[in-house]
């Protein structure tokens, strides 16, 4: 993947659906795919998968437990997922048991983090608690979820930051701005990028062309000359820029371009992986997706070694022992470790 500012939301919530028609995805492949890689565990918890264009989910060991029965889905989190009906209103389902837990009533919800949601009524964005009740009343053009205690909102074209009894910690003052992470989030005046801790004093001035959050004490930040580095929490360059394109730490290392390619380097910055793909996607769980030539995604492991065959046509992070994976024409499915299909690629 190559790295990009996101665009600044104009809804009042980003939403992040799983097996959505309309979703990109990373990586996939086809056929039963490959040998190597991983032992193949079942995966833990559910995961959703879509059938005659409606979402359901299965288990680990891809056993349906509930039928197809909803438009979209988000990511699991705090022990609820959030799900759309047909007529596009949001509620949350109990990870465990399945059942509804707060009405599909809002018109788009987030995941839940430190016990909130950031929820769209009126197109405003405020929070819901568990049970669904609006403890943040709607008020914000955009809304985002909460991170270290702290939940970035827009106001008036700005951006700031709340805190979870709804007071304004962070005034909005900035055009752009990352969640806060090992302390810090990255910011946008509109002419550079720098990053503010959570009593809102500027710790890194904005002088980056671009910059991503910390992960692992590095956060990659880009140059005007459009290099990009790593920048250390004190505001030094951890790793000196030198590369074409840059992302997040993820276990350790980092994707990296370096020419026309990408490969991955340490938290030293010494390369780990030499730069052979045209795309790649960060480590997790041990291993990561990586697209050569031939537009087909498969997994490496940490020595760079392809142990999932690439035959995808988009293929996402492991999560939770499997990943979802897309074969064209044929729709997204889940794989283990050892790229054997839990559930077939469907539509």
């Amino acid at each position: 993947m190559t790295p990009r500012r996101p665009p600044a939301t104009t809804a009042a919530i980003c939403l992040v659906l799983l097996l959505a028609a309309a979703c990109g995805g990373g990586p996939a492949t086809e056929g039963g795919a490959a040998a190597g890689g991983g032992d193949g565990a079942a995966g833990e918890g559910l995961f959703p998968v879509r059938q005659g264009g409606l979402v359901g989910f299965v288990d680990g060991s891809g056993r349906l437990v509930q039928e197809p029965t909803w438009a979209f889905t988000l990511e699991p989190s705090e022990g609820l997922i959030g799900v759309s009906t047909l007529e596009e209103r949001w509620g949350y389902l109990d990870t465990e048991t399945l059942e509804v837990v707060i009405e599909p009533r809002f018109e788009q919800a987030g995941p839940f983090a430190d016990g909130l949601a950031a929820v769209a009524v009126g197109g405003l964005g405020g929070y819901a608690d568990r049970t669904g009740t609006l403890v943040l009343e709607p008020a914000y053009a955009a809304a985002r979820r909460f991170s270290e205690g702290l939940a970035a909102v827009r106001v008036d074209g700005e951006w700031g930051w709340i805190g979870r009894d709804g007071g304004m910690v962070i005034e909005p003052a900035f055009a752009f701005t990352r969640d806060f992470s090992e302390g810090l989030a990255a910011f946008s005046t509109g002419e550079g990028y720098g990053f503010v801790d959570r009593a809102g004093e500027v710790v890194v001035e904005p002088r980056f062309a671009d910059a991503y959050s910390f992960t692992q004490g590095l956060a990659a930040v880009m140059l005007e000359d459009g290099t990009w580095g790593y920048l250390g929490p004190g505001g030094e360059l951890a790793i000196e820029p030198g590369f074409y394109g840059a992302t997040p730490f993820a276990e350790g290392l980092a994707a990296v371009r370096i020419g026309a390619r990408w490969g991955y380097v340490d938290e030293a910055g010494q390369q780990v992986i030499p730069p052979r793909w045209d795309h790649v996607g960060p480590f997790s769980q041990g291993l990561a997706a990586v697209r050569a030539g031939d537009r087909r995604w498969g997994y490496v492991d940490r020595r760079g070694e392809m142990v999932i065959e690439a035959a995808y046509t988009s293929a996402r992070p492991f999560e939770r022992g499997l990943a979802t994976v897309e074969v064209e024409g044929e729709g997204w499915g889940w794989i283990d470790r050892a790229g054997r299909w839990v559930w077939p690629p469907s539509y």
